[in-house]
This record gives structure tokens, C-alpha cells and sequence, in this order.
């Protein structure tokens, strides 16, 4: 009976478990433990709430505790325990449960202990892809942004040891030392401007002034090397998928990967909601689908057809038959990779070996339909004979 009522009890918290394991559960529990920190450090809240908050950030460490340790069990089961705690996100779950308690034991008062819950925000970054792909950049561009790096420090040095030789005698409590200097330097080649420290003197106005537009220049850099390199990082992912995506259409199987990439580059994304109609019977069509995410329902004949990620539709507005013979319409939503027919006609004239297999593919197509019609009339006596029969009996 035991063994019983622990699976009842299993089956009745499954919902419950699934949703304690999403992203949206650690990302309430997050914010839920942000803002208990946050209120622990007012004191009138603190005096007046401080048990309660100081549970709730007890019960949200407990939750990552075992979030955590289950990230920990499944990679123990996959025989890559010590890589995923040397991997970033291993880091990461280290980083949200050692370090309030471990200042707590060393006898840290605990609202200052309690800051260190601020690392919990890294949390983000295990359930946002965007993380890895924004690495994966900083990796790549790593010599152009460290080149930036060398030239900004060298403006910054040249132009606090310039301002420092011309300011010192009229400001030497501002620029009488270098460090002094240097902290000038940063606020001006940043662009940032406290307006602490400023040049008296016309040379240095003039100084000033092209440390301003140095800093300009060189962060205008730093941003366009990472939009640029994210905007590759992109095209370079978006491009893999679509590959994967084409290869296994087909008729597309016996081309060589030169065609295979230039149906890539022709290919044009478009997310479609759920429920929305992508092709109505009797309508003119001029282009062909492919599913790269989510699940089309394609209505033929009395029973309609699913198709999700990797199938393809529409194909026939590229054999010849311009009409569209179903409706087909998405049942979650979904991201289409649309091949034009324009396009399309352009690639077969590049490339013949594509133009003979859509030749061969459109015969097959136009005989299956040809021997669907003969053998409709049969099926249309034999249907009314059986009808009769079942009558009579």
C-alpha cells in the first residue's frame, strides 16, 4: 500500500515538479530573492520584517541548493560530473549556494552576509542562450577588442601625463600627481565628465578636448567590432540550422554543397504564430515552406496531416502546379524558412542536376494523381454496390 500511495503521490506532484524545474519557476524564485535582499538592507523594513526576509532568502537559497545538486545528479549520470563543475554554469550554481553561508560561519553580521545573494543574478544566464553566443564573440574578436584595449590605454597615459605636465603649476591638487591625473584621464576619455577636475589653461582645453573625441573613437569601435561580430555570430548559427535544415529535403539530398549553400542564402525566416493560416486552398502559390521550428497541419482528404521540424510543404508551387490543392495552417507557433519561386528558378538555371531531379519529382507526383483518378470511379460504384447491399440485407 505504501508503494501505492508513493506513486499516487508521485503522479499528483508531477505538475508541480515540472514547474519547480522551469526557467519561469528560478526566475520568480530570483526575483522573489532579489528583493528580499534588497528590503533587508532598509532598515525600517528590517526591523519590522527582517525574520520574514531573512526566511524568504533562506528558502530561495534552499531552492537553488537543490536545483543545483539536480543539475549536479544529471551530470553525474552522463558521466561529465567534473566538467560541468568546471564549466561556467557549474561556476554559476557554486556561485548562488557557498557564499552567504560560507560568510555566515565565518561570523559576517548577516544583512552584509546576505549580499553576497546578489550573485543569484547569474542565474540569467544559464537559461538565456544569448549568454554563450555573446562569449562565443568576445572569443572570436578577441585580438581587434585587445587592440582597442592597447589604444585607449595609451591615450589614457599620454593624456594624464600631458594634462599633469600643464595643469600642475594652477591645479596641483587636482593634477600635481599622476594618479591624479590618470582619474581625469578615465572620466574625460569615457566621456563621462564629472566636471570634478577641468583644465584651466587653453592647452589644456585643448587636451581636453581630443582626449573627448579619442574616447568617442575608440568606444565607437569597441561597439561596432561586437555588433558586428554578434550580427556574424548570428548569421554563422542561423546558417548552420538552415543547412541541416535543406540538406534533409529530398530532392535536395543529390546536390552538391555548393547548391545546398545557395539555397541557404536565398531562404528568408518568417515566425508564424499559433493557429494562423500559411496557405488557403484554390490560392496561387509561388513559394515552398520549410519548418524549421514548431508544427504545421496540412487538412487533405477526411484526416489532416501534421508535419513539424524538417518536413517541407508547398513544394508544389515549384513543380508547375501553381494552385494550391489544401490549407495549411499552424497548430504552435512556428519559424518557416520560405524559398521563393523566383528563386527557386534562378537556382535550377545555376545548377541542372536540381532542375532533373524536380523534373523527375514533378512526373511521379503528376502519375500519383493521374492513378488516384482512374481509380476514383471504381471506388465510387463499388462504395454505391456495398451501400445497396447493406439495404437489401
Amino acid at each position: 500500500m505504501s508503494k501505492g500511495a508513493l506513486a499516487s503521490l508521485a503522479h499528483y506532484t508531477a505538475p508541480i515538479r515540472r514547474f519547480g524545474t522551469s526557467p519561469l519557476a528560478r526566475h520568480l524564485v530570483l526575483a522573489l530573492g532579489l528583493m528580499a535582499m534588497t528590503a533587508l538592507t532598509v532598515p525600517r523594513l528590517q526591523n519590522d520584517a527582517g525574520a520574514w526576509l531573512r526566511a524568504c532568502l533562506w528558502c530561495c537559497l534552499g531552492y537553488f541548493a537543490v536545483d543545483s545538486a539536480g543539475r549536479v545528479g544529471a551530470a553525474f549520470r552522463a558521466g561529465t560530473a567534473t566538467s560541468h563543475v568546471l564549466s561556467a554554469s557549474g561556476l554559476v550554481d557554486i556561485l548562488s549556494v557557498v557564499p552567504v553561508p560560507v560568510a555566515l560561519l565565518c561570523g559576517t553580521a548577516p544583512p552584509t552576509a546576505w549580499l553576497f545573494a546578489a550573485l543569484w543574478i547569474f542565474k540569467l544566464a544559464q537559461d538565456s542562450p544569448g549568454f554563450a553566443q555573446l562569449g562565443r564573440v568576445f572569443v572570436r574578436e578577441a585580438k581587434p577588442l585587445a587592440s582597442v584595449l592597447v589604444l585607449f590605454l595609451i591615450v589614457l597615459f599620454l593624456a594624464s601625463a600631458a594634462m599633469h605636465v600643464v595643469e600642475r603649476g594652477g591645479q596641483p591638487a587636482a593634477f600635481g600627481t599622476l594618479p591624479a591625473a590618470l582619474w581625469w584621464a578615465v572620466v574625460t576619455l569615457t566621456t563621462t565628465g564629472y566636471g570634478d577636475e577641468v583644465p584651466h589653461t587653453p592647452l589644456g582645453h585643448l587636451i581636453g578636448a581630443v582626449v573627448m573625441i579619442c574616447g568617442i573613437a575608440t568606444f565607437g569601435l569597441w561597439t561596432g567590432i561586437l555588433a558586428t561580430g554578434f550580427a556574424a555570430e548570428s548569421r554563422r548559427h542561423n546558417f548552420i540550422q538552415t543547412w541541416n535544415l535543406v540538406s534533409k529535403v529530398p530532392f535536395f539530398q543529390t546536390l552538391d554543397p555548393a547548391a545546398i549553400t545557395e539555397i541557404t542564402h536565398m531562404l528568408r525566416r518568417v515566425d508564424v504564430p499559433e493557429r494562423t493560416a500559411v496557405i488557403r486552398r484554390g490560392k496561387v502559390g509561388d513559394c515552398m515552406y520549410f519548418i524549421a521550428e514548431g508544427e504545421v497541419q496540412v487538412e487533405v482528404d477526411a484526416t489532416p496531416v501534421r508535419l513539424g521540424a524538417s518536413a517541407f510543404f508547398g513544394e508544389l508551387a515549384l513543380l508547375g502546379d501553381s494552385i494550391r490543392t489544401a490549407n495549411v495552417s499552424t497548430t504552435k507557433p512556428s519559424t518557416l524558412l520560405v524559398l521563393d519561386l523566383a528563386d527557386f528558378r534562378t537556382l535550377t538555371a545555376h545548377h541542372p542536376e536540381l532542375a532533373r531531379a524536380i523534373d523527375a519529382e514533378a512526373k511521379r507526383r503528376r502519375d500519383e494523381i493521374q492513378h488516384r483518378r482512374d481509380l476514383a470511379p471504381d471506388d465510387g460504384v463499388a462504395a454505391s454496390r456495398a451501400k445497396r447491399s447493406g439495404t437489401t440485407s
